[in-house]
């Protein structure tokens, strides 16, 4: 059958999925039902549905079992060694550049192989170093608006340690120096870049080039975003595409034989792969490079989906958790749209021409990348298909003039080429955050509801495709699908706009409050360190300003963090000497016990030791300090929530959200 390949990685993708989020005993009902329907296609149907029918649930059941199978072996095995220290040994694979490094170990984690992140103090590692020390092992937590396993289980780390005993360090040496030379000049890089360009446009050319994006202010990657042009910011297929065409054309001028460009493009693809940090779009596209140059020496037809489908069966094979990584995620579908579905919607409507063509590949791989998105990202936009056949073109032109400034050595005499390239970035930053100030250009994914309609809109235009068999018409009622899942989210913050939401997140014995009524918010931090979760949440509610913070404690040493953040507030109220202060946005003023906020309906009342929240008829007293005796609370203490609003005592474990809504 024409499209079994695609039939299998699909099967493949759903098992594992299953395996990522389902419990053992889910997993094991998956396999059986898998099993059940492969034995029904098999026996029951005939021709082209039995083959298409056998193919999809055989590898549902593979790597179903496989993903069961493999879970136990390396995540119940790692996890189970929780609280016990052990002797932690192996190649240091990441490093960040701080006092205390967060540094990330591939080896042996007491006997068994994986990988593990632990905190240094006072030791000097490099990526490619060898280490061993020995080591208490803690499962993954998550906190506040971090969700550990979503980020760090897609890496293959499954646990942390804390070092106790005495750390030794064996340099580098061999293949291991090289792999540290070439990520100690990755993060040279954006230093270099900031120094010719400016901070922001050498963290943008330093974000495209070497996946870097964490350096990044995070106004301007989330006007990136907004804009729909983010994904320049992760390594893949078009980095490595560039790589590879400009390694080829070298040799080419060269007149290289093809079994060296073969050779020459291979190694340095891999140079460029572990030069981007290995991420996963990366390395798909290299494996797909690798078989597009493979099938030219052989002179066979290269088969752009049976590459594709094959790659992902590859990477689930040696990774399964690369299922759960949203730029994998993105990355498949992405080339799925553009080369897979834009030829077929192209010649289906007679599409000619460049610039009618790159419009279409735009949208198809937007539509394509929209069921992923809606579960991925907070926030869609809604003119991407315009962004990226403009900004996209200037963007790979900047890439280029960094790509080959870097490669030479960031020499001084190629720094007209960084210079230009900066200029762009400049300006590619500068639209951006005038699409991201005008508001209607991207909708916020907050309500529980939109990814659950949206993969049920996605499966209804699978249907109408393979029952019609019309392109035409399963591309317009993908469309239209587009266009209701648009019309929800707006009709959901119509229904919403009246409501007022208390939401609680925690961390330990400190909490962040936040009070939000349609676009509006009010915010109370416990000790001034939860800046970064309120970023997150204003993301999430598509909130663009802060009517006001206040810090209960400690809010002289931290509350320029919140100066810095992403919606600085109009107002922040903590503990000073002064009375009243002020910056450029925001009016500082000093916080006394018995100081309120108000916003709609509810009314906040601020004391060292707790606040009170008065909403929907309900005073709600939310403290660290002691159980109230009476009355509706919120208790946080040593990671736990105890909340008793609607006379049932509940326990929320360290990280949960609490929300309460009232009129």
């Amino acid at each position: 059958m024409q499209h079994e390949a695609m039939l299998a990685s699909g099967g493949a993708l759903v098992g594992l999925l299953f395996c990522f989020y389902a419990d053992f005993p889910v997993r094991i009902a998956l396999i059986a039902v898998a099993a059940v329907l492969f034995l029904t296609g098999l026996l029951l149907l005939t021709g082209k549905l039995r083959r298409a029918v056998s193919t999809a649930f055989l590898f549902l059941l593979i790597f179903s079992i496989y993903g069961t199978v493999w879970f136990y072996l390396r995540v119940d095995r790692l996890t189970a060694l929780s609280g016990e220290t052990v002797t932690v040994s192996g190649i240091v694979t990441d490093c960040s550049d701080s006092d205390t490094a967060e540094v990330t170990i591939s080896g042996s984690i007491g006997g068994i192989r994986g990988k593990v992140v632990v905190y240094l103090s006072g030791v000097s590692v490099s990526s490619g170093d060898r280490i061993t020390f020995e080591a208490t092992i803690s499962e993954l937590t998550s906190s506040g608006s971090f969700d550990a396993k979503s980020y760090y289980y897609p890496k293959g780390v499954f646990v942390r340690c804390y070092q106790t005993g005495e750390v030794s360090v064996t340099k580098a040496t061999g293949i291991y120096a090289l792999y540290g030379e070439i990520r100690d000049y990755r993060e040279k890089l954006t230093t270099t870049f900031c120094s010719y360009v400016g901070l922001s446009e050498g963290q943008l050319l330093s974000g495209m080039l070497c996946g870097t994006s964490d350096n990044l202010d995070s106004s301007v990657r989330t006007a990136l975003n907004r804009s729909g042009v983010g994904h320049l910011l992760s390594v893949s297929g078009l980095h490595v595409s560039i790589v590879a065409a400009l390694t080829a054309l070298l040799l080419r001028l060269l007149r290289a034989p093809k079994a060296i460009t073969f050779a020459a493009s291979e190694a340095i693809m891999a140079l460029f792969v572990v030069f981007s940090g290995m991420r996963i779009p990366a390395v798909r596209a290299f494996i797909m490079m690798t078989v597009y140059l493979f099938a030219r020496i052989i002179r066979r037809e290269y088969d752009v989906e049976s590459s594709l489908c094959v790659t992902i069966l590859i990477m689930l094979a040696v990774s399964p958790y690369s299922v759960a990584d949203g730029s994998f995620l993105l990355s498949a579908s992405g080339v799925f749209g553009i080369s897979i579905v834009e030829p077929v919607v192209s010649e289906a409507f007679g599409v000619k021409g460049r610039l009618k063509r790159a419009a279409m590949s735009a949208l198809c791989v937007y539509l394509c990348i929209l069921p992923v998105s809606v579960f991925v990202f907070d926030e869609i936009s809604l003119v991407s298909v315009l962004t990226n056949v403009v900004l996209t073109l200037f963007c790979t032109v900047a890439l280029v003039l960094s790509l080959i400034f870097a490669a030479f050595g960031t020499p001084a005499v190629l720094s007209p080429l960084i210079e230009i390239a900066g200029f762009i970035a400049r300006w590619v930053i500068k639209i951006c955050e005038f699409i991201s100030d005008l508001g209607f250009t991207y909708i916020t994914v907050k309500y529980a509801i939109v990814p659950a309609l949206v993969l049920s809109l996605t499966v209804a235009v699978v249907i109408i495709l393979v029952i019609s068999g019309s392109v035409r018409l399963a591309s317009f009622s993908a469309v239209a699908a587009f266009g209701v899942t648009v019309a929800a989210i707006f009709a959901l913050g119509v229904l919403d706009s009246g409501t007022t939401h208390l939401r609680i997140t925690s961390d330990g014995d400190g909490y962040l409050l936040t009070v939000i009524l349609g676009g509006e918010c009010l915010a109370v931090d416990s000790d001034g360190s939860y800046s970064e979760d309120l970023g997150y949440i204003l993301s999430e509610e598509g909130i663009a300003s802060v009517n006001a913070v206040a810090i209960l404690s400690n809010g002289t040493a931290n509350y320029p963090s919140y100066l810095s953040a992403l919606v600085t507030p109009d107002i922040i109220l903590f503990d000073t000497s002064s009375s009243t202060k002020s910056t450029q946005d925001t009016e500082l003023l000093h916080l006394t016990a018995g100081s309120t906020m108000s916003l709609g309906d509810a009314k906040i009342e601020l004391a060292a030791d707790c606040t009170c929240v008065t909403l929907g008829g309900k005073t709600i007293t939310i403290t660290s300090e002691a159980v109230p005796e009476e009355g509706y609370y919120i208790y946080i203490s040593d990671g736990l929530c105890v909340t008793n609003i609607y006379g049932e005592v509940m326990v929320a474990r360290d990280g949960v959200e609490i929300e309460i809504s009232g009129r």
